[in-house]
């Protein structure tokens, strides 16, 4: 299964309720942070293109290099990263 397209608003208020302890405000800014940096090409150091949850939270990489699993099994990426993805 692919990745879950979602808002960074609707993934700000998901992730908020599962880890209160995080301030939804520094969340949002990483996570458009990231995004920019996919927009801008900012790729992995094994060179696929980052994925922007997981690189809001870890550091800048790729789905498999953050997880360790080959590919994403219903787990979330912002929409607009998703744009023009194969998701």
């Amino acid at each position: 299964m692919p990745f879950v397209p979602i808002a960074v608003d609707a993934f700000v208020d998901l992730h908020s309720k599962s880890n209160p302890e995080v301030d939804p405000l520094d969340l949002r800014f990483l996570l458009n942070e990231a995004l920019e940096a996919r927009r801008n090409g900012e790729t992995c150091d094994c060179g696929e293109p980052i994925w922007v949850i997981g690189s809001a939270i870890a550091r800048h990489a790729c789905f498999t290099c953050i997880t360790g699993e080959a590919v994403p099994d219903g787990d979330y990426e912002i929409v607009d990263a998703c744009r023009g993805a194969d998701v």
